[in-house]
C-alpha cells in the first residue's frame, strides 16, 4: 500500500460515516421535494384541486389579496379580481393540493416505507449489508430521476412506492454497519451525525425545490431539481458500492465481554443479562418511543 493510502486508512471509517449519511441525506430531500414542488408538478401533470390562489403580481404575500382569491368560487368570479389598475392579482389553477397530493404524499409512501423496511431490516441481520445499502441508495436516486422525466400523476404514484421501498432500507443497513465500525463509546454521536441526513434532506428540499424550479433551466422547471437531486443519489450509490466494504459483524456487548475479566464477571454472566430482542420490543418504553416516532 503507498505511504499516503495508509495515512489515509485510519479515517476509512469517518469516510464510511460520510458516505452513507450523503446517501440517506439524498433520500430525503427526493423524499420531501414533492411537498416543494407540488403545485408546478401538479400544473404540469394535472392533479389535485383547482382554486382561485393568489398569482405572483405581488412581490410579497399579501393576506388581504390572498382572503379575496379564497373566497372566489369560480372561475368567473377568480377573473373579475382586479387590481385598481386593472391587473389581475388572482389565477384559477391546481394547487398541487387535494386528495390526490394526500395520496402522493402520504399512503403510497408510507404504506410500502413501512412493509419494505420490516423485511429489509430482517435482510441486513443475514446479508451483506453495504450491497444493499448501494442498491437502496441507486434505487432512490433512479425513482428520482425518473419522476422528473414523468408525464402521468399513476407513473408519479408508482415511483414514489419503488422511491419509498428503496429509502426502507438505509436506516436499519446503515445504522448496523456504523454500530460494527465504531466502538461503544463513539456509537451516540456516530449515530447524531448520521441522522443528521434527515434534517439536511428536509432543509435541502426547500431551496433546492423551490429555488430551481424558479430557474426553469432549459426550460425544464420542477423536473430540473428532480434530475439533479436523482444524479447526486447516482453518485453516492457508485461510492458506496465500489468503496465501502462489508465490516465485520459486532454484537452489542461484545466488548463488554472481552474486558469482562477486568469487572471481575464472566462472559457467562454477561450474556445472562442479554434481553431476548422481543421481550425489549414489548417493553413500555420501547413502544412509547415507537408512538412518540411516527407523531413526531
Amino acid at each position: 500500500m503507498f505511504p499516503v493510502l495508509k495515512k489515509l486508512a485510519g479515517f476509512y471509517n469517518y469516510y464510511v460515516l460520510v458516505i452513507l449519511t450523503l446517501g440517506y441525506l439524498t433520500a430525503e430531500l427526493g423524499h420531501f421535494l414533492i411537498g416543494v414542488t407540488s403545485k408546478a408538478t401538479a400544473i404540469d401533470i394535472l392533479y389535485g384541486d383547482i382554486t382561485c390562489q393568489l398569482n405572483k403580481t405581488e412581490p410579497h404575500f399579501n393576506l388581504t389579496l390572498n382572503d379575496l382569491c379564497v373566497a372566489a368560487i369560480d372561475e368567473a368570479s377568480c377573473a373579475d379580481l382586479t387590481l385598481d389598475d386593472g391587473e389581475r392579482f388572482c389565477e384559477w389553477n391546481r394547487n398541487g393540493l387535494g386528495i390526490d397530493y394526500q395520496l402522493l404524499a402520504g399512503p403510497s409512501f408510507i404504506a410500502v416505507y413501512t412493509i419494505v423496511g420490516v423485511f429489509l431490516g430482517i435482510a441486513a441481520d443475514k446479508y451483506r449489508r453495504v450491497p444493499m445499502i448501494a442498491i437502496c441508495v441507486l434505487v432512490c436516486g433512479i425513482s428520482v430521476v425518473l419522476m422528473g422525466a414523468t408525464q402521468t400523476f399513476w407513473q408519479l404514484i408508482i415511483l414514489r412506492m419503488i422511491f419509498a421501498a428503496g429509502e426502507a432500507g438505509l436506516n436499519p443497513m446503515s445504522t448496523g454497519v456504523l454500530s460494527d465500525l465504531f466502538s461503544e463509546d463513539l456509537r451516540g454521536l456516530v449515530m447524531s451525525i448520521f441522522n443528521w441526513g434527515i434534517y439536511g434532506g428536509i432543509g435541502l428540499s426547500f431551496p433546492v425545490g423551490r429555488y430551481i424550479t424558479e430557474l426553469n433551466a432549459w426550460d425544464l422547471g420542477w423536473r430540473v431539481a428532480y434530475y439533479g437531486s436523482g444524479i447526486v443519489a447516482l453518485i453516492i450509490g457508485a461510492l458506496t458500492c465500489t468503496t465501502l466494504k462489508e465490516p465485520p459483524r459486532t454484537e452489542i456487548g461484545e466488548e463488554t465481554e472481552e474486558n469482562a475479566d477486568q469487572i471481575g464477571q464472566s462472559a457467562e454472566e454477561i450474556k445472562k443479562k442479554k434481553e431476548n430482542p422481543w421481550k425489549v420490543m414489548l417493553q413500555p418504553r420501547f413502544i412509547m418511543l415507537c408512538i412518540a416516532a411516527s407523531i413526531r
